[in-house]
């Protein structure tokens, strides 16, 4: 399944990215054309998941707006924590969305930092710290696979 618009953006993206930084260390070696080049790929791969987990992830958290996050999750995507309780809990996306009201946010303010994003290959994991209404510390680890040339989430981790 295809993210609605964002084919043009990942490639758009990818062809910014690679322009702007196509600078390559210039041995007459062909190793090290083609370690510049991965590298290149890599950082332009982070970029692009930084920008979807944004537009998609964060803003339907803020915006309480479920159909964002529908949208770059897979349909069996799960929530997971363990509780005050110490106990494992595990909630589908579709239980979930039926917590998300947007009349009556649990919150007023949610800003966030995108810390860190490991990926290798197809897949990817990204680590968000949320601050809600500037107290309370959140963070999410998202668990994501390139699926069809598209980063979708397939777990989302809560601290």
């Amino acid at each position: 399944m295809k993210l609605p618009g964002f084919t043009c953006l990942n490639t758009f993206i990818l062809i910014l990215v690679m322009g702007a930084s196509n600078q390559f260390i210039n041995t007459g070696s062909v190793s090290a054309h083609s370690i510049g080049e991965e590298n290149q790929s890599h950082l332009a791969e982070e970029f692009v998941i930084e920008k979807i987990v944004e537009e998609l992830y964060v803003k339907g958290l803020q915006n309480r707006n479920f159909d964002l996050i529908r949208t770059i999750c897979v349909p069996e995507a799960k929530t997971m924590s363990a509780g005050r309780d110490g106990q494992f809990h595990q909630t589908t996306l579709e239980k979930w969305s039926k917590r998300f009201d947007p009349k009556n946010p649990p919150f007023q303010k949610l800003d966030y930092s995108i810390v860190e994003i490991d990926q290798i290959g197809s897949a990817a994991q990204v680590k968000i710290v949320f601050i809600v209404d500037s107290k309370r510390r959140v963070i999410d680890f998202l668990h994501m696979l390139k699926i069809e040339q598209e980063w979708r989430i397939v777990n989302i981790i809560h601290s």
